[in-house]
């Protein structure tokens, strides 16, 4: 008998939290706000001034493949074993500047098998037939890896191949 009404007891207590729970996320009042906003005033000042604002061009576009591919280069990779960034050269032969890139690095080993995969953003402005030098936080977070052409480290250390492939661009129009 006391063990049923303990179980009463348990059941009517958690109808009752429940309750009190229900009543509390009732009473609280959440604002959202769904407005659009509207044009920056740096937008409204770049029309006026008869520029463009930029626009952002995707791998899959045909005109991405055509023209803008090709003339976005990567090179002079460099990362050491005990380094936590990885370096190189975007060369910008575009007739216009790029405001920023998405690329993807494929990482390697020095039989062509995949040790790593990733999509870097890289927000910068390189002017039009100009080349930016470029460092981003490695992979590589035990520093155990180096790329096969730069230095050869002392310490035990496992080369490894990159490949760059361009997956988005924003320019000005």
């Amino acid at each position: 008998m006391k063990t049923i009404v303990r179980s009463l007891l348990h059941l009517f207590g958690i109808a009752a939290l429940l309750t009190s729970l229900t009543l509390t996320a009732e009473g609280r009042k959440i604002r959202t706000k769904h407005s659009i906003p509207k044009k920056t005033e740096k937008d409204i000042a770049a029309v006026n001034a008869g520029q463009h604002p930029s626009i952002s061009i995707d791998s899959d576009s045909i005109a991405f493949c055509d023209s803008i591919r090709p003339a976005i280069r990567f090179y002079g990779f460099d990362k050491t074993a005990g380094s936590n960034a990885e370096s190189f050269f975007i060369a910008n032969s575009l007739n216009e500047a790029l405001n920023g890139l998405e690329i993807q690095i494929t990482y390697t080993d020095m039989k062509g098998r995949q040790l790593h995969k990733r999509a870097v953003s890289i927000d910068t402005t390189i002017p039009s037939g100009e080349t930016l030098r470029t460092d981003i936080r490695s992979w590589d977070t035990q520093k155990s890896f180096y790329y096969y052409k730069s230095a050869r480290p002392k310490r035990q250390s496992t080369p490894f191949d990159v490949k760059i492939d361009l997956l988005s661009v924003t320019l000005d129009r």
